[in-house]
């Protein structure tokens, strides 16, 4: 996936502010842009994923040493 237009670093927000900054986010994207999400919020690890495959857009979920995750959000033309 290509190089983020946006990144959000959402590392110690407590729930359920991180997804609510995500689909702000995403809603202020471009299609093709990618977003990028910094987080150390394990559950978003696959939340996130659920959603993008709900709205039909690519994502990639990365670990980052032991507690942060990197996912990387592109945004698509909706279904």
């Amino acid at each position: 996936m290509k190089k983020p237009d946006k990144v959000l670093d959402l590392r110690g927000e407590p729930c359920p502010e991180p997804q609510i900054e995500i689909l702000k986010a995403l809603e202020q994207l471009k299609e093709g842009q990618v977003l990028e999400i910094i987080t150390d919020d394990e559950p978003l690890q696959t939340s996130v994923p659920e959603l993008c495959k709900s709205k039909g857009y690519p994502c990639e979920v990365q670990r980052e040493g032991q507690t942060s995750f990197r996912i990387r959000i592109m945004k698509t033309r909706p279904k």
